[in-house]
């Protein structure tokens, strides 16, 4: 550690000496180069802070004239004007929301000195101006009489291009008025069969606007600027001459012209003084801008800074050897630090390079970010893909499977194996392609795919082998099953960044195509052109099944149901499944309230759950066990209705036993009931037949009178509900085996047996 010490202290010392000693030779060189050539270096430095001074100007004027050519143009082809520009005789409501309109362009430019409307057919004028009459006015009384001379020889002038002139206002309220320097824009695209102005529109800007920009260049010289034309007439006024004063006889003025194309300076007497003139190049107008400064000016500047100039070269030297020597046992620490800062930098930036990266892929997938094709490449060479933005490209999203449970078991290292897959799917895939992995959290990641050739040709059962090649691989190497799907091949990558919507939405009928099913977006987006109607008859049929109980007709009909709907927009799955959920909720409601059922209503966690279930079984199963548990509920209620209604019936035959028309069709009728019904339902649930009931019971009440009271036989019989004695005797017999008074007298002797056995015991 010492010696590589000493070794970087030795390396800086030597660095250090290196830097005085460059530094001294360099101010040394440049100082005399300076001293020895300060004429032409100042002359060029003047030149250089004038032309750029002049180039600033130019700017802005031009930007004036593309602003008063847009205005002129818009102002044409604003539709409240045209009525203005083409009605021969517009109404004055017309005329005054024009007008208002026309004011409102010009006072929202400052710049614009006034604003003509021109009519050919009326030959009149619409005027909005901050210095002379506004209105309209005719070519007679027009403020402006030169405009009028323009427009009746419009051929003479370009559309768009201001026009330089100065006239003097006929302005009745100021008979001195002076005279006026002005810009003009004419638009117009009209001309009528006699060759005349249909219609114009003219724009002028003020020549003091102009000047005021002239002024604004930065000035320290008293210079004197000013713009001229190609042929030398003076465009804005120097302070002493008019607009379009000539200025080509000027000797320094020749030269320029004769300098055509290019800016440059030379030094020539303006007015018997030696001065320095600075000019531009014709711009598109094709005006230059001329500066003239005051040889005597920059000769006192020349020596100033020649003085300067050596004062400071010895001050820098001086001090720089000073500093050198002061600071050089202090500055390796500090670079030491910043080396070891910048190294610590260059590791972060790695590591954080690929989050970088993902986010930029992300925000341009869900249409956060939009960049211009040549943007776009730069910024991921930047990133260093090697997407190719030109060649053709697809999208593949991969989605895992069983992803709530992948959640539950891997937590925190789903990034991971998203990242993982990305990696799996672009080694498989770099044969043909650039691939650049996408991480969009939850379930999926995306792939973009750009072909490696300009002229890729798309062969389907290799990319198809290669889908199946990643789905193992992932399989293998992971433990993960996982969906794709598919884009259409797009001429350009560019165009794949607005498909990722359509890939997920493709991506939704794996509900239908089950886990480790391929998807192309093309085939799931054709659905859309499908019209679906909804199959209400259908829907009747499993409401019917729904409140009979039948579980497994109504589970045949939900399922017909729900697989029409593979072959249309997930929209129309998930507005079907809201639909039936819909409908079994409606019939619950209705069977509870018929049948007093506290039947839990949880179909509305089906629609819920939608957007995270991954096939469709998992919603059918959420219905056909609805389905079923409804049938055993009901089935459960009826049973429970069925004893109750058995043992009211048992209890009209025990009180109307002894009542000779009772009977099946009695009790029915009192229960307001079918009695074959009844008749059915009884022997159902107690394997015997009613009518043997109500004999069983009144031959039970008849053994219990012949038992415990003295009756004869014919008031039993009568009291036990039989319609005759004789009947009674043979029913009995038939029961018991024996008469009833044969009965009775068993009855008696084994009572009295009994009685005799009690007093001796």
């Amino acid at each position: 550690m010492l010696l590589r010490n000493q070794e970087s202290k030795f390396m800086y010392r030597n660095i250090l000496l290196s830097i005085v000693l460059s530094i001294v030779v360099t101010l040394l060189v440049s100082s005399t180069i300076l001293y020895v050539n300060f004429d032409n270096i100042a002359l060029k430095q003047v030149y250089e802070s004038d032309s750029n001074s002049l180039l600033q100007t130019s700017q802005e004027i031009r930007t004036i004239t593309e602003t008063a050519t847009s205005l002129s143009f818009q102002i044409y082809r604003d539709f409240v004007i045209s009525k203005l520009l083409f009605y021969d005789k517009p109404d004055i409501y017309d005329v005054q929301g024009s007008m208002a309109q026309l004011n409102l362009y010009r006072l929202a430019m400052p710049f614009i000195d006034s604003i003509y409307v021109y009519n050919g057919d009326s030959q009149l004028f619409y005027v909005s101006s901050n210095n002379f009459q506004s209105g309209i006015q005719t070519k007679a009384t027009l403020g402006d009489p030169s405009m009028v001379n323009i427009l009746d020889h419009f051929q003479d002038y370009i559309p768009f291009l201001p026009i330089p002139r100065s006239f003097t206002p006929n302005d009745v309220g100021s008979p001195q008025a002076t005279q006026v320097g002005i810009y003009s824009y004419l638009c117009y695209d009209a001309i009528n069969l006699n060759n005349s102005l249909n219609s114009a529109v003219v724009v002028n800007i003020s020549e003091s606007f102009f000047n005021k920009s002239l002024k604004n260049i930065v000035n320290n010289r008293s210079s004197d600027e000013f713009i001229i034309n190609k042929e030398g007439l003076l465009i804005s006024t120097d302070g002493t001459n008019p607009v379009l004063t000539n200025y080509a006889d000027k000797s320094y003025i020749q030269k320029i012209i004769a300098n055509a194309a290019a800016p440059g300076y030379l030094v020539d007497k303006v007015t018997d003084t030696k001065s320095l003139i600075t000019y531009t190049a014709p711009d598109s107008l094709g005006w230059r801008y001329v500066r003239i400064t005051p040889y005597t000016i920059i000769t006192k500047e020349i020596k100033s800074m020649r003085t300067k100039t050596i004062y400071i070269s010895l001050s820098i030297l001086l001090a720089g050897l000073l500093i050198s020597l002061v600071m050089s046992k202090r500055l390796f620490d500090p670079i030491d630090k910043v080396i070891r800062s910048l190294k610590t930098l260059e590791i972060e930036k790695r590591d954080h390079l690929q989050i970088l990266r993902q986010n930029f892929l992300r925000n341009i997938m869900m249409g956060r970010d939009v960049y211009h094709p040549q943007a776009l490449q730069s910024k991921l060479s930047y990133f260093g893909s090697k997407i190719m933005i030109s060649h053709p490209a697809m999208m593949l999203m991969v989605k895992m499977d069983r992803y709530e449970e992948n959640n539950r078991t891997f937590k925190d290292q789903l990034p991971l194996l998203r990242y993982a897959i990305m990696n799996i799917c672009t080694e498989i895939c770099s044969p043909l392609f650039h691939a650049e992995g996408i991480d969009m959290g939850d379930d999926h990641i995306v792939m973009l795919l750009s072909a490696k050739e300009a002229d890729f040709q798309w062969e389907c059962d290799v990319f198809i082998d290669m889908l199946h090649n990643m789905q193992a691989s992932i399989a293998s190497f992971i433990k993960l099953s996982v969906s794709m799907t598919v884009s259409p091949l797009q001429d350009e990558a560019a165009q794949c960044f607005t498909l990722y919507k359509q890939l997920l939405e493709a991506s939704y009928h794996r509900l239908f195509r089950g886990h480790g099913c391929i998807i192309w977006s093309d085939e799931i987006m054709a659905y859309r052109t499908k019209e679906y109607k909804f199959p209400s008859q259908k829907e009747k049929q499993l409401v019917d099944s729904l409140m009979t109980g039948d579980s497994e007709e109504a589970e045949l009909i939900y399922l017909d149901i729900v697989r029409e709907t593979a072959l249309y927009p997930y929209t129309v799955v998930h507005l079907a499944i809201s639909h039936l959920t819909l409908t079994v909720n409606n019939v619950l409601t209705t069977i509870n309230r018929n049948n007093a059922l506290a039947f839990p209503l949880f179909l509305d966690g089906a629609v819920a759950s939608l957007t995270h279930v991954e096939t469709i079984d998992e919603i059918n199963c959420q219905f056909t066990d609805l389905f079923k548990q409804l049938q055993k509920k009901l089935d459960e209620k009826r049973s429970s209705k069925h004893v109750e209604l058995i043992k009211k019936m048992n209890d009209i035959i025990d009180r109307d036993y002894a009542n000779q028309n009772l009977s099946l069709n009695s009790i029915a009728d009192e229960l307001a009931m079918s009695s074959i019904y009844i008749s059915r339902l009884y022997k159902q649930h107690t394997m015997v037949a009613i009518t043997d009931v109500i004999q069983d019971v009144r031959m039970n009440k008849s053994k219990d009178l012949l038992l415990r009271t003295a009756l004869s036989v014919a008031e039993i019989a009568e009291k036990t509900g039989f319609t005759s004695d004789s009947y009674f005797y043979r029913l009995f017999k038939k029961y018991n085996g024996i008469t009833p008074n044969d009965f009775r007298k068993q009855l008696k002797f084994e009572s009295t047996l009994i009685q005799k056995g009690i007093e001796e015991g």
